[in-house]
């Protein structure tokens, strides 16, 4: 079991004016995936870059973000994921007045980055997209509600992500993944995650929790508001799960 807490992390700037915290992977023990949560000031841009070997991931938390994708440019908000398949160049920019955040998520321990020359780009949005908008949330399980943000219908290789809401009371069954990974990132709220027989672990707003193969795990909420949170997958849906007691 890897557990980093949001307090306890310190962060980085791979770039002018961003901040950058790993929550998963190589140097946390994960051996399948990386989770990074960036934060950027109002005119911040990155570089255009592929990942030669993995699909990336961008989940906006807060703010409003001007995304480059394979020669589309378009812009997304809070609730919105934008998936830059392996090899496809893309770039990120706050063009907005205020500090924007999004997690990244890649299906690998060491994602591999080279900067390109960027193209032209068109106003326009690829297929890679969910905007929160234009989604409806489903039943998971009594008292949680669900949204697929990423998988195999938005064109990804090799991940599988959602977003969960808790109400007080509910609990996600207790199960096992039998040959991968879950990282689950508290988005808001508190949440307890289940680990093992007996451990209970607590999550707060920005804490990451990543449970290892075979391992029965499970999450709760027993706090009085609701909780929010993000279910990651370094494989397709519907992710290989065996429920358990």
């Amino acid at each position: 079991m890897a557990l980093n807490r949001r307090s306890n992390q310190q962060s980085s700037s791979p770039f002018d004016g961003a901040t950058m915290v790993t929550m998963t992977g190589s140097s946390t023990g994960s051996k399948m995936m990386t989770v990074s949560d960036l934060a950027m000031q109002p005119g911040v841009k990155t570089p255009y870059h592929i990942h030669p070997n993995t699909e990336e991931s961008m989940f906006v938390v807060e703010g409003e973000l001007e995304f480059r994708v394979d020669g589309h440019r378009f812009k997304a908000t809070a609730g919105d994921c934008v998936l830059a398949n392996r090899g496809k160049g893309h770039g990120v920019a706050n063009v907005s007045d205020r500090p924007a955040r999004f997690i990244a998520v890649y299906p690998s321990a060491a994602p591999e980055r080279e900067v390109i020359d960027e193209p032209e780009l068109k106003d326009a949005t690829p297929d890679s997209v969910s905007f929160r908008g234009r989604m409806e949330a489903f039943e998971f399980a009594p008292g949680i509600t669900r949204f697929d943000m990423v998988g195999d219908f938005l064109g990804a290789e090799s991940t599988y992500f959602s977003e969960l809401t808790f109400q007080p009371g509910a609990v996600a069954p207790n199960h096992y993944h039998p040959s991968h990974e879950e990282s689950m990132f508290c988005l808001s709220g508190n949440l307890t995650a289940v680990y093992a027989d007996d451990d209970n672990v607590p999550l707060e707003a920005g804490d990451m929790f990543t449970c290892e193969p075979t391992v029965r795990h499970g999450i709760y909420n027993s706090s009085d508001a609701p909780g929010k949170l993000l279910a990651i997958h370094p494989v397709l849906n519907p992710p290989p799960r065996v429920e358990v007691d």
